[in-house]
């Protein structure tokens, strides 16, 4: 019997997160747990980059020796801010030259909303089969044992972070984005570098040259939105078995099985929503951090709410879509 003593010793070490969250599994390069305040600081940090990069280059596209803010001259200026990013916060939008303050000025409260939702899912199973053989002289009895625990642990995280340019360009934290990825993270995407520089350009360049809309029949608040869905599953089994000779008159353990299977499903949804102001009097107002100040300036708040809620009912209709058409193909006999 010693022999199957391992199966049950197995069995007690089986265990699964009761609370599953991408802390179990994420962790940065300096092995922090990945947590999903850290997974909104990655996707803020890198819009505040891709904001600060247009700003650098429309101040490169200066002619070299005309003066862009202040006293500065374009290198002069490239050089002060490249030198320290702490010196965007002290950039003030009306003191750059005409043909930088006006697009900076109507750009600076553009509304930058992100939708949140972080699945994780796991589920553990535990599984003994054992099998009591006695042999006898016209033939052999046998016994079957089977054992078997079944857990799933399903935890969903949701939440909205808002932001405009100015928040994000001037007023964030430097120290917020310290220790951010540099390079894409092909296990868990979400916490890597991605390409939200392009969703920044993209709305940039539609609302200038190519008429962009907003909702419906809104045609004086452009916005535009990027999806972005990850999902990342971990399968691991292990099934050891042996096999024992039958002895005769007495049942032994002639043949015993484990299995032990583990599933971890990790699904990251982010909505982020670029859009200009519906009105100036519904921008709301920022502290000296970039973060937002309670009430009475809040109906771009409510507006980039009503645009995500908008866009996840657009998803879900897309997702029922693709099911409608995945049945449709089914054969039926």
């Amino acid at each position: 019997m010693q022999r199957f003593a391992w199966l049950f010793i197995a069995l007690t070490l089986g265990g699964c997160s009761i609370y599953p969250l991408p802390e179990d599994y994420m962790t940065t390069d300096s092995g922090q747990p990945y947590t999903s305040d850290r997974i909104a600081a990655t996707i803020r940090c890198q819009t505040r980059d891709a904001i600060r990069a247009v700003i650098r280059r429309n101040i490169a596209a200066v002619p070299q020796s005309r003066i862009v803010y202040q006293r500065m001259a374009r290198d002069e200026m490239l050089a002060w801010l490249d030198g320290n990013p702490a010196n965007y916060r002290a950039l003030k939008w009306e003191l750059f030259s005409p043909e930088l303050s006006k697009p900076f000025e109507y750009y600076k409260d553009t509304n930058v909303s992100y939708d949140f939702t972080i699945d994780s899912t796991e589920m553990n199973t535990l599984g003994v089969n054992v099998t009591l053989l006695k042999a006898l002289n016209a033939g052999t009895d046998t016994l079957g044992l089977l054992a078997k625990n079944d857990r799933t642990r399903e935890a969903s995280r949701h939440f909205r972070v808002f932001d405009t340019f100015d928040s994000l360009a001037r007023l964030m934290k430097e120290e917020a984005c310290n220790n951010q990825p540099q390079a894409p993270n092909y296990l868990f995407p979400i916490a890597g570098l991605l390409r939200i520089n392009t969703l920044v350009d993209s709305f940039l360049v539609a609302n200038q040259w190519e008429n962009l809309a907003g909702d419906k029949t809104d045609y004086t608040t452009g916005q535009m939105t990027d999806t972005l869905t990850f999902t990342t599953k971990s399968t691991g089994n292990f099934d050891p078995s042996t096999t024992a000779t039958s002895v005769a008159g007495r049942f032994v353990p002639s043949s015993a099985s484990l299995n032990v299977d583990n599933y971890r499903q990790d699904l990251h949804t982010v909505i982020i929503l670029i859009s200009l102001p519906p009105t100036k009097n519904g921008i709301p107002q920022f502290d000296e951090y970039g973060r937002i100040l309670p009430p009475g300036k809040a109906g771009a708040r409510a507006a980039a709410s009503e645009g995500l809620d908008r866009q996840q009912q657009i998803n879900t209709q897309n997702a029922l879509t693709r099911l409608g058409t995945g049945v449709g193909r089914i054969n039926v006999p």
